[in-house]
C-alpha cells in the first residue's frame, strides 16, 4: 500500500513538473526598452518582480536604454520588442518613416517639476541662461521646452539648452554643480533639489499643458504577428498599474530597489506624486498626440498636417476592456 502511494505521489510530481516546464518553454519573451529610470517607469519592473506578466504567460525583460533615439534604435533593430519611453521620440521617428506604433500612453500630463537656482523667480528669468532636459528627443527635454514656449520664450534662441548624460541623475548633477540654472526633475530628485535650496518654479502636472507622455510602442510588423502575446503583455501591464495604485508598501519597496534608494521617505514621496496619474486602462488620446505633433511641427513640417490617429492603436486595450478583464481594477481601494 505504501509503495503504491509513493508511486502515485511520484507520478503526480512528475506531471506537475512537466506541466511547469511546458509552460516555461511556451512563455513568450518580450524585451522592453525603458527610456528612463524613474518612479514613473518603475511600473513594468515592479510588475515583473511581482510575477504579474508571468501570470499571463509572458517573460518580460525591462532593459534601460536611455531616452530618445537610443531606445528607438533598439526597437527598430528588433533588439527589443517594445519601447516604454516618452512619446515625442516615437512620434518623431514615425514621421521620419520608422515603422512604429504606440499601443498605450500612461499619462497625458507632464510629470516633472521645473527646478531652478534660487535667483530665478519667473520663466522670463531664464532668458539668456543655460538649462538641460538631458538630450533632444528625451521626454524631459520636451517638457522643459514646452514650458518655456508657453511663457513666450524660444528654446535654443532665448534659452540655451545643453545635453547631459545619465538622464535624471545627470540633470540633477548639472543643476547642483552649476552647469545649468534650471532643469526638470521628478521625485525623489525634485525633493532633494528643494532640500538643497533650489526653487520649484512649476509643477508641470498642474500647468495647462496636455501632452502624450510615457508610451508603449512597437514595430508594426511585430505588432501584427504577435497579437496574442501583446494582449497578454497588456493584461500584465494593466494589472501592474493596479498593483501600483493598491499595493502601496510593496510598490514603494519596488521603487527603492529599482531606483537603488535607501530612503523610504523619498520613495514614498515619489509614489504619492504619481499615484493619481496611474490609469486603469492606459489609452492614448487624440489631444495628447496632437500636442506632440504641434511641438514637432517647426522641425518636422509633416507634423503640421499629420493625423494624430495614425500614430496610435488602442485596439488591443479596447479588446481587453471589452472582455471585462479590467472591471475589478476600476474601483480604487
Amino acid at each position: 500500500m505504501l509503495v503504491a502511494r509513493s508511486k502515485f505521489v511520484l507520478t503526480v510530481a512528475i506531471l506537475l513538473f512537466t506541466a511547469q516546464m511546458g509552460a516555461a518553454q511556451t512563455r513568450e519573451k518580450i524585451r522592453v526598452a525603458l527610456g528612463s529610470i524613474s518612479v514613473n517607469s518603475s511600473v513594468i519592473p515592479i510588475g515583473v518582480g511581482n510575477g504579474l506578466f508571468a501570470k499571463y504567460g509572458v517573460d518580460v525583460e525591462p532593459i534601460y536604454f536611455g531616452g530618445g533615439m537610443n531606445s528607438i534604435a533598439a526597437v527598430t533593430s528588433n533588439s527589443v520588442q517594445l519601447l516604454a519611453a516618452g512619446s515625442t521620440a516615437t512620434i518623431s521617428a514615425r514621421l521620419g518613416g520608422a515603422d512604429l506604433m504606440m499601443l498605450s500612453v500612461q499619462s497625458n500630463k507632464l510629470d516633472y517639476s521645473v527646478m531652478v537656482n534660487p535667483e530665478i523667480k519667473s520663466p522670463q528669468d531664464l532668458k539668456g541662461k543655460m538649462v538641460t532636459g538631458t538630450r533632444p528627443g528625451a521626454s524631459a527635454d520636451t517638457a522643459l521646452r514646452l514650458y518655456i514656449k508657453k511663457y513666450g520664450l524660444e528654446p535654443d534662441k532665448d534659452v540655451v539648452f545643453i545635453s547631459v548624460s545619465e538622464s535624471q541623475q545627470g540633470r540633477f548633477n548639472a543643476l547642483v554643480r552649476g552647469m545649468v540654472v534650471g532643469t526638470v526633475l521628478p521625485p525623489p530628485y525634485s525633493t532633494v533639489a528643494k532640500q538643497q535650496g533650489f526653487r520649484e518654479l512649476a509643477d508641470l502636472r498642474k500647468v495647462d499643458i496636455e501632452y502624450a507622455g510615457t508610451s508603449i510602442a512597437g514595430a508594426g510588423t511585430y505588432i501584427k504577428s504577435h497579437q496574442a502575446a501583446l494582449e497578454n503583455f497588456f493584461k500584465g501591464y494593466i494589472e501592474s498599474l493596479n498593483f501600483y495604485r493598491t499595493q502601496k508598501e510593496k510598490t514603494i519597496q519596488g521603487i527603492m530597489k529599482y531606483l537603488r534608494l535607501s530612503d523610504h521617505t523619498r520613495a514614498e514621496e515619489g509614489y504619492d506624486y504619481y499615484l493619481d496619474m496611474m490609469p486603469v486602462i492606459p489609452y492614448a488620446n487624440v489631444a495628447g498626440v496632437k500636442a506632440v505633433l504641434q511641438y514637432l511641427a517647426p522641425r518636422q513640417p509633416k507634423a503640421a498636417t499629420a493625423n494624430p490617429e495614425e500614430f496610435f492603436d488602442n485596439s488591443l486595450l479596447k479588446r481587453i476592456e471589452d472582455s471585462g478583464f479590467a472591471k475589478p481594477f476600476a474601483i480604487r481601494k
